[in-house]
């Protein structure tokens, strides 16, 4: 099966990006893959086998959408920097010289269990004694055209809502500078 896909507006998208800092830009391409990324946690829930009283955990419950991911690059450099009798300021250091290092993505966000919800992998998969109950794959194949949707649709409007604060900001940072 062959899928074809065309892209536009990426040259003024990236014009659009290129005003704002760096961190600005990454919290508004966050924004929006959280607001994609419900829809598909939303299906998890409604999908998710969850029997509190039997496993002590409520796997529905912990279903989320964050932008804060486990990240493992740069732990191996940064415990090496420590055991070598480095400082932590160097340490740290090593870390996100192997974090920029990687091939990360800009901007990503996590959907699926969180705490509580450790068991998860073992329900998506199944053990040698429990049998599968995928749960996490059915809600992105069906909402996955959502996700992507969304994706579309908001990502202009919420880069232009940080563009124009930037810019009000940069005014008032001007209007104050000239006048005092």
């Amino acid at each position: 099966m062959k899928t074809t896909v065309r892209v536009e507006g990426l040259s003024e998208l990236e014009a659009s990006l290129g005003e704002l800092t760096k961190a600005t830009a990454r919290n508004a391409l966050r924004a929006v893959l959280t607001k994609a990324g419900e829809p598909i946690a939303e299906a998890m829930r409604r999908y998710a086998p969850d029997d509190p009283a039997t496993t002590g955990l409520d796997l529905r419950k912990s279903i989320a959408v964050s932008p804060k991911l486990r990240n493992p690059v740069g732990k191996a450099e940064f415990a090496a920097v420590m055991r070598g009798g480095g400082s932590k300021s160097e340490a740290v250091a090593a870390m996100r010289d192997a974090r920029r290092a990687g091939s990360r993505s800009f901007a990503e966000v996590y959907v699926g269990p969180g705490k509580g919800g450790a068991h998860g992998v073992l329900q998506e998969f199944g053990t040698v004694h429990h049998r599968p109950q995928p749960f996490a794959r059915p809600a992105w194949d069906e909402n996955k055209g959502k996700a992507l949707d969304i994706i579309r649709t908001e990502t202009a409007g919420e880069i232009d809502k940080r563009v124009q604060r930037a810019r009000r900001k940069a005014l008032r940072k001007l209007q104050k500078a000239a006048g005092g």
